[in-house]
């Protein structure tokens, strides 16, 4: 169901549930409410449903439903991998731009005396794989990479990793929220040991994500979490109706056209520039133009603080980068930690959308972002 009062442009943070995934979650929370570790026949019915769901989403990663973890999103299953993987005397790589689960988790793990080595990037956010070759020794446990960088959009070349990868037995593990129904994502052909999921982001509910471990790499984790045992790596009651609803996204992911999306997805991306570009609005580009996720897209408005600008768009939803760093009032890690000045993060916008997005709407809240902006820019100069 749209907000007819709202146009919403930011769709990396979180997309609405889908009519499929609602109508697939009901029953499951008036009906068949049973716990599925119970023995009885609504514990076995909720079971079951658990088990389509997980079917669905191994399919669409091509890895076996007992791969599959579920978690409360992709924040908890970056916690899992790196909190549980690498012990004293080990070191972990990590790129410096990636989302703070994983950048807190290991400042965690440094702290109990795991080194933390960081990738560099170069200005387009694509990790430097020869110097991330040199990062690699013996001992060396993991590899944590963001497949799509949420605030900038730039993907990372998943062959070239596991190319620098080659001596080593580090395990690769793949932030995937922002990935998941955009790129294809074939774990077992990639050489992912580990990928973490949130459903939120593809159409699905809010509180429920996944972590796909390979079957060869278990044993190389130590839960961080305890109590019922309802998976080796990760304690509590599974959540049917979010599950079943992860399930329904799953199934309808695996039923679209990435490559047209793609596309049509470029042709938005161009359509939000031209406008700007019409509208007199002077703007610097931070997502790059190739290698780069068209459905996120980050700008910086010179002289416009970001926060400045959404605060006086009441009928657009945009933001200034993650969602889970929007109350830090610090300059974007990402947009410094490619090289930009602190001031060029702080007019740093980002919009996102989904590629079928109505062309009348997109064009319609665009307008009414440059609209404002030029208002800002006026009363500006105004007071200078």
């Amino acid at each position: 169901m749209k907000n007819k009062e709202l146009i919403y442009l930011d769709t990396a943070a979180t997309t609405p549930c889908t009519n499929e995934v609602i109508n697939a979650m009901i029953s499951y929370f008036a009906d068949h409410y049973g716990n599925a570790s119970s023995s009885h026949v609504m514990g076995r019915r909720a079971r079951i449903a658990i088990q389509e769901a997980t079917r669905h989403i191994s399919k669409l990663i091509n890895c076996s439903p007992s791969e599959i973890i579920y978690t409360a999103g992709a924040t908890e299953s970056n916690n899992l991998v790196v909190l549980g993987c690498a012990e004293p005397g080990n070191n972990i790589i990590i790129s410096p731009i990636d989302h703070k689960s994983v950048l807190a988790s290991a400042e965690e793990i440094k702290a109990r005396g795991v080194e933390v080595r960081r990738m560099n990037v170069d200005a387009t956010g694509r990790i430097d794989i020869d110097h991330l070759a040199r990062l690699i020794d013996s001992s060396t446990k993991l590899i944590s990479l963001s497949y799509v960088n949420s605030e900038i959009g730039t993907y990372q070349s998943l062959a070239s990793v596991r190319k620098a990868m080659k001596t080593c037995n580090a395990l690769l593990h793949i932030d995937a929220s922002q990935a998941l129904g955009k790129l294809p994502i074939d774990v077992r052909r990639s050489g992912i040991d580990c990928a973490s999921f949130s459903a939120h982001k593809v159409g699905g509910p809010k509180g429920i994500g996944a972590l796909y471990i390979s079957l060869q790499s278990w044993r190389r984790f130590r839960p961080i979490t305890f109590g019922g045992g309802q998976s080796a790596l990760r304690s509590g009651t599974l959540p049917t109706p979010l599950i079943v609803g992860f399930g329904a996204a799953a199934k309808f992911m695996a039923k679209q056209n990435l490559r047209s999306a793609w596309k049509s997805a470029i042709a938005k991306r161009r359509l939000i520039l031209d406008i700007f570009r019409e509208q007199g609005i002077q703007y610097e580009l931070n997502s790059p133009t190739t290698h780069s996720a068209p459905y996120i897209l980050n700008l910086s408005i010179p002289g416009v603080r970001s926060e400045t600008l959404i605060s006086c768009l009441s009928g657009v939803c945009i933001s200034s980068g993650s969602a889970c760093n929007s109350q830090n009032l610090s300059p974007s890690h990402v947009i410094t930690g490619i090289g930009y000045s602190a001031d060029r993060a702080e007019c740093a916008i980002r919009i996102s959308y989904n590629a079928d997005i109505d062309v009348i709407e997109l064009r319609a809240g665009v307008e009414a972002i440059a609209s404002t902006l030029k208002l800002l820019i006026k009363l500006t100069k105004e007071h200078l």
